[in-house]
């Protein structure tokens, strides 16, 4: 009995012996996979960085387009251009497309609609948008110059059909929406815009709206300058310091959606006061007192996108009806912007550095701002990215990242 008990232990400690001997490997190879985990995310990390900066080199404009594709389209005249084809799994959807186009002079404008195969299902896939292919001509006035719409089955009819629409001075706006299912044989889908007798204005604008760019600052231009001839002024820092507490971060790639815009639109705007802006007061029921707001046209709004990212302001007009209750004011009347007034949390950011990088795609800048708050210092910081333009700042932003300690 006592050799068979003795025999067990001796068992249970060569048992107990190679557990310890096996944990301890297992502990030793854990301890390597933390390591090349952590390996893992650097080489993650840096391919990421990598890959953003290829993408800014790389940046498509307005569905596809290369920058050198949008240059030739505009250099030919043409407002907007959408000419693709998929097939099936895909399920192209746009809603709110919004495109402005100045006319200066007495003009008219050839419209191009075409598609073919395109698959409707009903509604089920596309809840709440449901099929469809919409087209609408927007005069300055909000007139609707030229309307085409196709919904639900309709849209399966294959459909080409050119346009010519009268246009008189001032901002028009082009609007598509459209959402449909795609089969095996592939959806071809085009849209296209052109003024008949673009006059060189009419391209200026063009570029410096879609682009960023004026007429003398093309492609081959940016690419002539260098890293020394991009300089970020006092009041360029500014400027960008305000940058900091009144945009949400973004990514060059990123679609600019309603709330995008609504949040940049309040942040810009709210922390003003009578000195810089004109007060006026609402009445709120739904809050029992006289609301002040401040109230800024239209035009100095479009002014100021354009200042701060180089592109046009979308046709985003929310209404007062549409607030909910005890919502800060943010609405559109008659021309004009509302906007409650506040304060700012106690976020302070000091500027840093700003380096200059040369891509492929021409040169473009960082500037990063340290964050205090509350009486702490380097609590955080932001990285703005930029890239020169032919405005009062010198440049436009294309991405913010704020990142917190």
């Amino acid at each position: 009995m006592k050799k068979q008990c003795l025999l067990i232990a001796s068992v249970v400690c060569v048992l107990l012996s190679v557990g310890c001997s096996n944990s301890a490997k297992l502990s030793s190879v854990a301890k390597e996979l933390d390591v090349q985990k952590v390996e893992i995310m650097k080489t993650k990390e840096l391919e990421m960085q990598q890959e953003t900066i290829q993408k800014f080199e790389e940046k498509k404009y307005e569905y596809y387009l290369t920058k050198e594709e949008l240059l030739t389209d505009i250099g030919q005249g043409i407002i907007f251009r959408i000419d693709t084809a998929f097939q099936k799994p895909m399920c192209p959807i746009v809603t709110g497309g919004n495109w402005a186009f100045y006319v200066h002079k007495n003009n008219v404008v050839n419209l191009e609609i075409s598609y073919s195969n395109l698959i409707a299902t009903n509604g089920k896939k596309f809840y709440p948008y449901k099929e469809q292919v919409i087209v609408d001509v927007i005069s300055p006035e909000g007139d609707c110059a030229y309307h085409f719409e196709k919904l639900g089955d309709e849209i399966m009819q294959d459909t080409s059909i050119q346009k010519q629409i009268a246009v008189t001075p001032g901002e028009w706006m082009l609007q598509i929406n459209f959402a449909y299912e795609c089969d095996e044989a592939r959806s071809n889908f085009k849209v296209c815009a052109a003024y008949e007798s673009p006059s060189e204005e009419d391209i200026c604008w063009l570029r410096e709206a879609r682009i960023g760019e004026n007429a003398a600052n093309t492609k081959g231009a940016i690419q002539e300058n260098n890293v020394a001839n991009f300089a970020l002024t006092e009041t360029g820092k500014e400027f960008l310091e305000y940058i900091c507490k009144t945009v949400n971060d973004f990514n060059s790639n990123d679609k600019k959606d309603e709330a995008f815009w609504k949040d940049f639109l309040f942040l810009a705007y709210t922390g003003l006061w009578e000195d810089d802006a004109e007060i006026i007061k609402v009445p709120r029921d739904d809050l029992g007192f006289d609301e002040p707001v401040v109230k800024v046209s239209l035009e100095d709004v479009q002014s100021y996108v354009r200042l701060v990212f180089g592109e046009e302001l979308p046709d985003f007009k929310p209404s007062f009806e549409e607030m909910k209750k005890g919502q800060t004011s943010f609405f559109y009347k008659e021309g004009y912007y509302y906007i409650g007034t506040s304060d700012f949390p106690d976020y302070q950011y000091h500027f840093v550095d700003c380096t200059v990088y040369e891509g492929e795609g021409g040169i473009y800048a960082v500037a990063e701002y340290n964050i205090d708050f509350e009486g702490e210092s380097n609590v955080g910081v932001v990285r703005l990215t930029l890239i020169p333009a032919d405005n009062a700042n010198g440049f436009v932003v294309i991405a913010k990242e704020e990142v917190l300690s």
